[in-house]
């Protein structure tokens, strides 16, 4: 069997001694879709998607569409149609991806809590985006509020208005420390990106001086994918949905790790794990109709702190 992990995962899984079953590792971690995840993954709303730009920032978006806007056409490739998405023409990742080829993709049923994590190439013809499979892997439902999603049937170009900047407003800030959920997209050394997905309870999230952002790491499947990630580049986009009215907080900035923390209340914070990571916003890209959809909060997680 190939060697799954990268050197920073293996460094964390060794230090916080993680052991995961070398059979239990390949019947999870494919580099192909499994067949019985194809019907899951075709009846699908939204995708996380994660790309670099020129400049090597990283940025997280999401794209929703009726079911029936994602193929599996073989266990190794699937298509998504934008034509049957709400299509924002301004989306950071129809420029970035003639860019940079490697991209991150989550699937999440937030209603079910189930998600579905793959790391692809992909490449834009006409209105398909062909992804090509490199690696596909479940992922446990921790964390994830329950929200239904409800869309119209028809799929049309969003009329978005969009703002970008370099220092967060007031306005951002509050945005952020009452958020319950956010999406991430990272890197390796190698190039590979992946999408992941970040929840707690309202103001898990604090907000440090100069304006950074100090986000707990729960604990989780100790596969340390994220951590791994930063350890090796450090670097991430960050992506803030407001489901009430539609609109979207991109961020791109740098990201450090912040280990072995003992103290009491940064132990409960944690929920023991001692970790957090820092994030430093550098660019931001803030979205008014993102989407037109209406999200139902149903209930938190039952895992959060």
């Amino acid at each position: 069997m190939r060697q799954p992990f990268h050197k920073g995962e293996l460094e964390l899984q060794k230090k916080y001694k993680a052991y995961h079953p070398p059979k239990l590792v390949e019947r999870l971690l494919k580099d192909h879709i499994l067949n019985e995840l194809i019907p899951f993954i075709e009846q699908q709303t939204t995708v996380i998607i994660s790309t670099t730009d020129e400049e090597n920032h990283i940025w997280t978006s999401m794209i929703i569409g009726n079911k029936g806007f994602i193929k599996v056409q073989n266990p190794k490739q699937l298509d998504i149609f934008l034509n049957k998405t709400q299509r924002n023409e301004k989306d950071i990742f129809l420029t970035n991806i003639p860019t940079n080829t490697n991209v991150g993709l989550l699937f999440i049923d937030t209603a079910s809590r189930t998600r579905y994590r793959m790391n692809a190439s992909a490449e834009i013809i006409n209105d398909t985006i062909i992804f090509s499979i490199t690696e596909a892997y479940p992922n446990c439902p921790k964390y994830i509020q329950q929200r239904v999603l409800s869309i119209s049937e028809e799929n049309t170009s969003v009329k978005s208005e969009q703002t970008t900047g370099t220092i967060l407003n007031d306005f951002q800030r509050n945005w952020i420390t009452n958020a319950d959920t956010f999406f991430l997209g990272s890197v390796n050394k190698h190039g590979n990106m992946d999408a992941s997905h970040r929840g707690g309870p309202k103001g898990f999230i604090q907000l440090l001086e100069n304006d950074i952002l100090k986000i707990p790491d729960y604990i989780g499947n100790n596969l340390f994918n994220t951590l791994g990630n930063f350890l090796q580049c450090p670097k991430s986009g960050l992506l803030f949905i407001d489901y009430e009215n539609g609109n979207a907080l991109q961020l791109s900035g740098s990201t450090t790790l912040v280990l072995d923390q003992e103290n009491t209340e940064d132990l409960e914070t944690t929920m023991g794990t001692g970790r957090y990571w820092l994030f430093n916003p550098e660019k931001w890209i803030q979205t008014k109709t993102y989407y037109t959809a209406d999200w139902e909060f149903i209930s938190f997680s039952p895992f959060n702190p």
